[in-house]
């Protein structure tokens, strides 16, 4: 019931069918006598606290006070949080310029300025910055002179795909970047993506009057559902603030993205959109790309992987066996549907019976090989 709350707060902005079914979903977990500090957690773990907030303040629908209080706190430390990296990216976006070193703004901190109304509804763990390789020592010594400083205690190694974190307290808040010289990790599930990629055809906005730079509306849609929504099978679930990003891009600029070509070049995104509207429904102009759309509810809308080998053997009980083999081979059709891209049809029979089974052996391969090879140690 959780999640079902959850998915249909991630967005900024509600409507009526919306907000209807929000309202009858709280008032079933209300009926059913929650720990409501439950909500509060995972809404917070999945990124969405101050939405959560404010759509419930939206329908006025009656929390325990308590629990209206830690709400308001999440929403305030986040508007906070949004102010003092607004200062840090100022700072380095000049310091960059005045060292000639280009770069792209990614991930929340670009897209809480362009498809949010207000950054404290995009909370973010770090401050993301692609650049070329040939610039990241010059990248990394810029962060220095502002007095950023390398977290000693890392296992980041030299060829990875961005540097280690370098963090520095502004206003009592530790600002964390990170620079890449590659937008998403070495795997072979994952293209290369350099800042070459998208710098010519990237897209401008402002921060605090300062010029800034990010992924184009194709690429950013594209780069969530690979982060977000794609990753190895190995990686953590995806969360409800990924949802939130693709939900608001859509909407808002909706009139400005070419559909016919984009869901020619990248089908899993129509896919990606149908899964979304059984999370928090589409309004009526978003619905229409949907349509025909003649598939049924899936099973366990919301629902991630958990299976093996995100799940390791070693952390499991006896008694839970069972489950995780039927996660791992039969995951839900929900997530099915949304990681490998197709719907129905003989596309989501391969991705069941071959694509799914091909990945896990994948892995077993993968495994197998390293223990072999530590055995030879």
């Amino acid at each position: 019931m959780i999640r079902t709350i959850l998915g249909l707060c991630a967005r900024e902005h509600g409507h009526q069918v919306m907000y209807a079914s929000l309202q009858q979903s709280l008032a079933n977990y209300a009926a059913a006598q929650p720990a409501w500090e439950n909500l509060v957690h995972e809404a917070e773990r999945q990124g969405i606290a101050p939405l959560l907030y404010k759509h419930i303040s939206e329908i006025g629908f009656p929390l325990p006070d308590a629990i209206r209080r830690m709400l308001v706190a999440l929403h305030l430390r986040s508007r906070r949080a949004s102010s003092v990296r607004n200062i840090a990216i100022s700072e380095i976006l000049a310091a960059f310029r005045q060292e000639e070193i280009e770069l792209l703004l990614v991930k929340g901190i670009a897209l809480s300025h362009l498809a949010y109304g207000s950054p404290a509804y995009r909370p973010m763990r770090d401050i993301d910055l692609l650049t070329r390789k040939a610039d990241l020592a010059k990248a990394e010594r810029t962060l220095l002179d502002l007095g950023y400083q390398p977290d000693n205690i890392h296992d980041i190694p030299s060829d990875y795909y961005h540097l280690a974190p370098l963090t520095k307290s502004i206003q009592g808040l530790a600002v964390s970047i990170e620079v890449h010289h590659n937008l998403l990790p070495f795997h072979a599930d994952y293209p290369l993506w350099p800042f070459e990629k998208s710098s010519e055809t990237a897209q401008t906005f402002y921060i605090d009057q300062h010029l800034a730079q990010t992924l184009n509306l194709k690429d950013s849609l594209w780069y969530i559902y690979l982060h977000g929504f794609r990753a190895p099978l190995t990686y953590e679930e995806f969360r409800f603030i990924h949802v939130a990003d693709i939900v608001n891009l859509v909407e808002g600029f909706h009139e400005s993205i070419k559909w016919p070509e984009l869901f020619s070049e990248y089908p899993a995104l129509r896919t990606l959109l149908v899964c979304i509207n059984h999370l928090t429904p589409w309004q009526e102009q978003q619905a229409a790309l949907l349509e025909p759309d003649g598939t049924d509810r899936p099973s366990r809308p919301g629902s991630p992987y958990r299976g093996w080998p995100l799940r390791r053997l070693k952390t499991v009980r006896i008694s839970e066996m069972s489950g995780l083999a039927r996660e791992t081979l039969w995951p839900s059709q929900w997530w099915l549907q949304l990681y490998y891209g197709v719907l129905d049809g003989p596309g989501y029979l391969k991705a069941r019976f071959f694509d799914h089974p091909r990945q896990l052996w994948r892995w077993i391969k993968a495994y197998w090989y390293r223990f072999y090879r530590n055995l030879g140690k």
